[in-house]
Parts: C-alpha cells; sequence; structure tokens
C-alpha cells in the first residue's frame, strides 16, 4: 500500500465540554468552537446555534443565567472576554460585558475558566461573576447588566495561576448571610506544580486567599466543582469536589476558614474515577441533604456518592464507551440529572428514576454531512499558504476550515478555524455541494464555494476581500436544479466561474454570468441519468466547455461547444455487457502541444472503474481499470492531476473496504491505497482537490470528522 500522509481537520460538532444550570437548556461547546445550545420544549429537545462572538476565536466556556449563558471567549490576541448570549437581541445577539483587562505584562496560558453563582436577598436576585483570565489572574463582577459594575481583579500571589474555578455560597457563622466563597485549583507560574486548591473569602471588605488546608490524596488533583448545602442545624455550607492523584474523589466542606477534607475514595472494584462534578442542589437546599457526587468510572459506569454514604452505580451507557459528568442537578429533592460528554464527543444525560436511570443520547449538534470542495487561497504569509476546505453540515448550513501549508512541505500541525457561513437564505438549506472555484494565485480575486439550495437554486457564498456573502445565482426559468458539476473557468482573463447542472427537465444547462442559464440539451431520444462533470479543455480555438453526461441506456455522451452552439456525441459504453452508472470525475490532460484532452472516470455496473481519453477531432478510447481488492467501490471521490505525469490524471475511489483508492488513468489496475491513520479509520465519501500543487482527498470518516489525505512526500 502506498505511504499516506493524513491530517485531520476534526468535526463540527464534536462536543468538548457541555453546562447546566438546571435539566431544560445545556451550554455546549464544539471542536468548532462555537457555542450550542442544547434546549428542552414541549415537543421535545432540539439544537441552537449560537456561534462564536464577535472577534473570537474560540468559545472557553460558558456559565448558565436562567436561559442565557455568559461565555467566556478568546480572542484572536489571545485575551479572554466574556459575552452574553441573548438571541432575542434580534441581529446583535452578543453583549461584552467589558473587561476583564488584558494582562499585558504576563504569560497567556489556555487556562481559562468562568463560574457564576446568584444570591437572593428577598426579592433581589444578583448574579456573580467570577474568571480566570488568558493569564491565569482571577476576576470578579457583581452583576451581568452591561452598566453594572466593572471588573476588579482579586488579589492573588503573583507566583501561581489559576487552572479552574468554581463558587459557592456559605454563611461563616450560624445565623450570618450568605456570601460568596470563590474555589480555585491553581498550579506554580514558572513550573506548573505545587498545584493546590485555595478558597477566595470577603474578610473586611478584601478578598482572601485561604488554605483549607492538604487534601488525603495530595499531588495532582483536577476536575474542580462545587456545591452549597444545608447541615443538620441548616446552616448554609460550601462543598467543593476534586479527583487525587490517585484517581479517587474528594470533598471538602465547611466555610470561612473552617474547612474538612473527606476522602470519597474509588468506585467497588477499585475503579479509578475520571471524571467527577458535584449535584447542584439548586437555591433553597434541605437541611440535612448532604452534598452528592456523581462520577465516571470504568468500565463505563457512572456512579453517585454522598459525603458520608456508599457508593451506587447508576449504571452504564446504552452503548460501547463512556460517558464523563460536566453538570449534575438535585431534582425533587431525591433524583440525580446530569450532563457530559461521551468517548465518542456526543452529548448525553442522564436521569435517575425507581429502576435505576434514564440515558438520552443527544449526538452532536451540527456534524458534517457532506463535503463541498476545497482551495489553496492566493494569500501567503511568511512562505505559507492557507488551505480552505468547504463541508455542508446535517442542518444544511455551510462551513469552511482554514488551515495553513508551504508547498512541497504540506499541511501545518496548527488547529484548523472553522467559519460558519450558515444557510443561502432564510428557510433555505445547503441540500447539495457542487464544488468550490477561486480563480489562482496572486490573482486577488474571488473564491466561491457553489451548493444548490434547498430551493432548488444555484447558490454562492463568494468570498473576496475578506468578506463573505451569498449570492443567488438562480436557476433555468421554470426549472429547478437537481445536481451540479464542481466550477472551472472559461474565460482566464475576467476569472469568473462557469457551473453546468442537471434540471429537473432532464436537460444540461450551464451559468456562466450569474443568473443568466444556457440551454445544452439532451442527447436526441435520451434520458439524462446523471452528469459526471465538466470542463475546458485546450483547441485551436481557445477555451471551449464540454460537459459529460450518463444516459438512461448506460451510454457516456458529451456535449461540447464550437463557440456557437453545443453538440452532442455518443461516446457508447466500454462492452456490449458494461453499462455505466456512475461517474467519478473528469480531468483536463496534456495531449498534443496545441490541444488537451479529457480522461473521464465512471464506474460501471460490474463495479469496474473505467476511463474513457476524449479529445476533440480525434478517436477516443476506453482504459479497464478494474476494482480495488477485487471488490465493488463504494462511492466515487473524484479525479485529480498526476504530479508524475500530466498527461494523465489520478482517479480516487472509496473501495469496498471504506478506504481510499487510487489510480493513475493512464495505467490499467494499477491502485494504491492511502493507508489512513489511525489504522482503524474507515470513510465514507469525499471529493479530489488539489491542495499546496499535491493531490488530495478531502473526505468525511465513520465519525463525520473532515481529514485530508495525499500521498507521502518523498
Amino acid at each position: 500500500m502506498a505511504p499516506a500522509e493524513w491530517t485531520g481537520l476534526g468535526g463540527l460538532g464534536e462536543v468538548t465540554w457541555a453546562r447546566a444550570a438546571d435539566a431544560a437548556v445545556i451550554a455546549v461547546g464544539t471542536s468548532s468552537g462555537h457555542l450550542y445550545l442544547r434546549r428542552r420544549g414541549g415537543a421535545g429537545w432540539r439544537w441552537e446555534h449560537a456561534g462564536r462572538p464577535p472577534g473570537a476565536v474560540d468559545v472557553l466556556g460558558a456559565a448558565l443565567l436562567p436561559g442565557t449563558p455568559a461565555v467566556l471567549a478568546r480572542d484572536s490576541k489571545g485575551d479572554s472576554r466574556v459575552w452574553l448570549h441573548q438571541p432575542e437581541a434580534g441581529r446583535r445577539p452578543w453583549t461584552r460585558l467589558t473587561g476583564p483587562d488584558p494582562d499585558a505584562d504576563l504569560e497567556r496560558f489556555d487556562s481559562a475558566d468562568i463560574a457564576l453563582s446568584t444570591t437572593r436577598l428577598g426579592a433581589e436576585v444578583r448574579d456573580t461573576l467570577v474568571v480566570s483570565s488568558a493569564a491565569g489572574r482571577p476576576w470578579i463582577r457583581q452583576g451581568v447588566d452591561p452598566g453594572a459594575a466593572a471588573w476588579l481583579q482579586i488579589a492573588a500571589d503573583a507566583d501561581w495561576i489559576v487552572v479552574e474555578l468554581a463558587t459557592a455560597l456559605a454563611s461563616v457563622a450560624s445565623g450570618a448571610e450568605p456570601q460568596q466563597h470563590i474555589f480555585a485549583v491553581t498550579v506554580d507560574r514558572e513550573t506548573w506544580d505545587e498545584i493546590a486548591l485555595r478558597v477566595a473569602v470577603l474578610e473586611n471588605s478584601r478578598w482572601t486567599w485561604i488554605n483549607p488546608g492538604s487534601p488525603p490524596n495530595d499531588g495532582f488533583i483536577h476536575a474542580l466543582s462545587a456545591t452549597s448545602f444545608r447541615d443538620g442545624g441548616g446552616r448554609l455550607q460550601a462543598c467543593a469536589a476534586v479527583i487525587g492523584t490517585d484517581d479517587n474523589a474528594m470533598m471538602v466542606t465547611g466555610s470561612g476558614r473552617d474547612w474538612r477534607w473527606v476522602d470519597l475514595g474509588q468506585a467497588p472494584g477499585r475503579h479509578r474515577i475520571r471524571e467527577a462534578v458535584l449535584t447542584d442542589k439548586g437555591p433553597d437546599p434541605r437541611p440535612g441533604a448532604e452534598p452528592v457526587l456523581v462520577a465516571s468510572a470504568s468500565p463505563g459506569h457512572l456512579w453517585a456518592r454522598s459525603l458520608t454514604g456508599d457508593w451506587t452505580d447508576l449504571g452504564a451507557t446504552p452503548r460501547e464507551g463512556s460517558v464523563d459528568p460536566t453538570a449534575a442537578l438535585e431534582l425533587d429533592g431525591q433524583r440525580v440529572w446530569a450532563a457530559g460528554v461521551s468517548s465518542s464527543s456526543d452529548l448525553w444525560t442522564f436521569e435517575s428514576d425507581d429502576t435505576g436511570g434514564h440515558w438520552e443520547d443527544h449526538g452532536r449538534p451540527a456534524p458534517a454531512a457532506s463535503v463541498v470542495g476545497a482551495h489553496t487561497d492566493d494569500f501567503e504569509i511568511l512562505e505559507k499558504r492557507r488551505v480552505v476546505v468547504h463541508v455542508i453540515d446535517a442542518n444544511g448550513a455551510l462551513w469552511s476550515c482554514d488551515r495553513w501549508g508551504r508547498s512541497g512541505a504540506g499541511l501545518s500541525d496548527s488547529r484548523g478555524f472553522w467559519t460558519r457561513h450558515g444557510q443561502p437564505a432564510p428557510g433555505v438549506t445547503c441540500a447539495e455541494g457542487v464544488g468550490v472555484f477561486t480563480a489562482g494565485i496572486g490573482s486577488a480575486r474571488p473564491t466561491w464555494a457553489f451548493v444548490i439550495g434547498g430551493d432548488g437554486r444555484l447558490w454562492a457564498k463568494r468570498g473576496h476581500r475578506g468578506g463573505w456573502t451569498w449570492v443567488d445565482h438562480g436557476a433555468p426559468p421554470g426549472r429547478s436544479i437537481k445536481t451540479g458539476v464542481p466550477p472551472f473557468a472559461v474565460d482566464l482573463l475576467s476569472g469568473r466561474p462557469t457551473v453546468f447542472a442537471l434540471a429537473d427537465d432532464g436537460r444540461i444547462w450551464m451559468s456562466a454570468e450569474g443568473p443568466r442559464w444556457i440551454d445544452c440539451g439532451v442527447p436526441q431520444g435520451q434520458l439524462i441519468f446523471a452528469i459526471v462533470g465538466a470542463a475546458a479543455p485546450v483547441s485551436l480555438a481557445g477555451l471551449l466547455p464540454a460537459a459529460v453526461v450518463i444516459t438512461g441506456d448506460g451510454h457516456l455522451w458529451i456535449t461540447d461547444s464550437d463557440g456557437d452552439a453545443f453538440h452532442w456525441t455518443d461516446l457508447g459504453t466500454p462492452a456490449p455487457s458494461e453499462k455505466i452508472v456512475a461517474g467519478i470525475g473528469i480531468e483536463v490532460v496534456a495531449d498534443l502541444p496545441d490541444s488537451s484532452a479529457l480522461d473521464i472516470a465512471v464506474g460501471s455496473q460490474s463495479g469496474q472503474v473505467w476511463c474513457h481519453r476524449w479529445a476533440r477531432g480525434r478517436p477516443s478510447h476506453w482504459t479497464k481499470h478494474g476494482r480495488p481488492t477485487d471488490a465493488r467501490i463504494r462511492s466515487g471521490i473524484g479525479t485529480m492531476p498526476d504530479p508524475a505525469n500530466p498527461s494523465g490524471c489520478l482517479i480516487a475511489v472509496v473501495g469496498g473496504d471504506q478506504q481510499i483508492w487510487v489510480t493513475p488513468s493512464t495505467t490499467p489496475g494499477a491502485w494504491t491505497r492511502w493507508d489512513p491513520r489511525p489504522a482503524t479509520t474507515t470513510i465514507t465519501g469525499g471529493k479530489a482537490a488539489t491542495l499546496l500543487d499535491m493531490p488530495c482527498a478531502v473526505v468525511l470518516d465513520a465519525d463525520r470528522r473532515v481529514n485530508i489525505a495525499t500521498p507521502e512526500r518523498t
């Protein structure tokens, strides 16, 4: 098999974290850096896309007010900012809560966190936000109204940074009003060791950091959560939980300067704790009801334990894998509700009942559904160029992912940046990807990502000089478009794309100038079954467009222009018994010095791959490529230029083993497999592309993640 390089761009909707303040709304962070809300209504659960605040590159976390998340986001400079997401605000759903001020003199870390607590004094409700900045400094803000008081920095030792935050209310003395207790897991700024749990309490109008003592299992601690509870006398106490070095759970309870640690150990059978979170008991906990910890432990089970009780097995997920809880609530003073993220990056919820518990798989908010295409941008920084991949998600929205690389060196290991372009128009989804067009390096011309809308019209997301807009290219008069093939240039000076499409009247149409459509007709007495592709091979008359189709009788046809009109030619079949049933792609290849030819890759009814070489005015011929591993191919990926042979191209398919197989169009049956990484990866489909001057297959794997595969550089 051929050694190949694989670059993972990740998925759009892989869940990375989840937060909840009640059992009706869950804030979810995704691998694309976008925020989603999972809301429960009368008709059940639904996903809402919240996106990113203006100027943000990633959403780091969220704290939920009633129905409204306060979001901590990172901007392009690496600073952390807090925003409110209020969709009822209309076209401007994001409101910035100013600050916290950047720590310009300190190193930035990827450790920012956010926590929220709510104090109720009679009818007055006060929300308090606590965040750690990009430099690991703690800040606090009383109130979330944009006009409320400014952010205040909580004085802290300059030698340590905050990596996790949690808050809880507690009374420091019997009969005293509850006050904020801020818990923080801290590490040494220079060495990243000396991990400790600290508590900040307001004393004499100043925040004071208190050491609650060493945990029973000292050393590395993580997975901080906190809640409030009432002891047997009704006094409100604070509780924090962490996981220790030996993967056992620990709680610390108390208030003010009085704290007590309890080692909860591991689940029965010495199952090590992976993640744990304390249940939120609500605004008025019942006296004597101990804090309850919900934890995940091998082998994929969820467990619960109170401060002095025993571990209770809440059961395992209905599927393979495990779910790590990230938020938990106490319902009706008895039942436990939890939200968590599975090992396959899906959102799950759990609710206990008399029979044990009920699991619900919420999946991912917007998994990638198909690849539209990819291109190399003309923008260059320090000899690096930007590769942009366009995909459609399961909700019919268009996305793009930017990744940097260098010709001859491949793509970088830096994280890709996902941008959501949404749907073409209100109520119009992206039903199918057509392809991507850019006019070339150094041209500073626009980029088009073409899709067919759910309204049967051709749409393009046009990007130029840093901005993107949707352009409606319409449809043939009185018709709807069924499918289209990747765009190409006929006029190199204008740099405008040309698109061929199959309409619901069974005819081929061409769009070259916005909404104006040219009828290319249909072969005499035939019905068009599918369109294979279109291109503009070089001839003595210049670049003249041609399109290739499959008719209902299994024949291959081509329509090409003489500059004035289109003419149909029957290219037939490879053999009388071998009908054509699927198109793979077409590629312009070098032929004579003054002209070029088309290599047309198709699949036959026996599962074979064939290539037809066509050139204007010369005899055409078929080349049989057979089947990889003598198994039927699952789908075509496409064609791409062959760097080793300009007079041929590379044909890529998904084989029967769900892997990428590639063969040169000029060599019969010379299949090689681009082995995936990891080896267990399987492919569902994708598109061929040339990126950074390399032949590439942009594909989706079985987990709906986007990958770029290319031959290994020698």
